[in-house]
């Protein structure tokens, strides 16, 4: 059996897997999400990438103190100023272009894992299958004190690529996939995204299909008042859903892919639509109408799986 991280130094060997991690004022949760880290037994090198983004309570301090134990293993970006609250998104502004890794696993600051072969297992999936180019799993809702929340996560199937490129809804802190983003520039409508995560299933959907491993302990989603993005209402929610779809059908055409681009403007309005602000009808370049609605048709089920991501119902 591998080694857990915490037992590991190493020298000038590839990075094989750059877990990111961004915090903001998580000092009551952030020792334990590092932990999680720390926990893995693998038998390849794994950096941590973390950033803070000016926290105002003791967690700069908590990852300082892990980096000093750990100087080969951690790689920290404390800020000075808050950037979030500027309009930037600190991984792909930040984290995501600084991953030496093969491979990117992403873990929020206040969310943990609680099984040390987690990125073993999904290395080894992405290395036996070239087609392969993300694995996610389970996830447990937990509150502030870790106690078990009833919780309904994203998609528990496999994804084909096109699949991806519509930006489905998977649980973010349980995914590791082939890294994208190194040695090139952040496109515009990726670094200015509401939500990042969407964009990133949508990028690499260009690149293969994605698999859920139901071998995988499932993962630890702190459900909290002080998350980004349960700080907003539930319609400031969706709009911002929407914004990133559109965000994402503007990259997709930037690829010249046009089914994939006709996809998110067609999700953008129906989510638009789940607001009662107005009605949008999405017809596509060619001015043909929408194809007939089924009952509990494609976007129908796609917005019951995003309203279990964002609201639990």
């Amino acid at each position: 059996m591998a080694p857990a991280l915490r037992d590991r130094s190493f020298a000038d060997e590839p990075v094989k897997v750059s877990i990111c991690c961004i915090a903001y004022n998580h000092g009551a949760y952030i020792a334990r999400t590092l932990q999680g880290f720390l926990d893995q037994r693998c038998d390849f090198r794994v950096e941590v990438v973390i950033y803070d983004d000016a926290s105002t309570d003791d967690t700069a301090a908590v990852i300082a103190d892990h980096a000093a134990r750990h100087p080969t293993i951690f790689r920290t970006m404390l800020q000075g100023e808050n950037l979030f609250s500027k309009g930037v998104n600190p991984y792909f502004a930040h984290v995501f272009p600084a991953a030496r890794g093969d491979f990117i696993a992403i873990c929020d600051g206040d969310d943990y894992w609680d099984d040390p072969d987690k990125l073993a297992l999904q290395v080894a999936a992405l290395e036996s299958d070239p087609a392969l180019v993300l694995t996610y799993g389970a996830v447990q809702g937990v509150d502030d004190a870790g106690a078990p929340l009833a919780y309904v996560g994203g998609v528990e199937q496999n994804l084909t690529g096109t699949e991806l490129k519509r930006a489905p809804s998977i649980n973010t802190l349980t995914a590791c996939f082939r890294n994208i983003f190194r040695g090139k520039p952040v496109p515009l409508y990726i670094r200015t995204a509401t939500i990042g995560d969407l964009m990133v299933w949508g990028m690499l959907g260009h690149h293969g299909g994605g698999r859920f491993l139901r071998s995988l302990k499932p993962a630890h989603y702190r459900l909290r008042a002080g998350g980004l993005i349960s700080m907003q209402g539930r319609e400031q929610q969706i709009m911002l859903t929407a914004v990133a779809q559109m965000h994402l059908a503007a990259w997709h055409a930037d690829q010249g892919d046009r089914a994939a681009s006709q996809d998110c403007l067609r999700a953008m309005a129906f989510l638009f639509n789940a607001t009662g602000r107005g009605r949008l009808d999405y017809t596509g370049p060619d001015g043909a109408p929408p194809p007939p609605r089924r009952k509990r048709g494609y976007w129908e089920v796609r917005w019951l799986s995003l309203r279990r991501k964002l609201f639990g119902t």
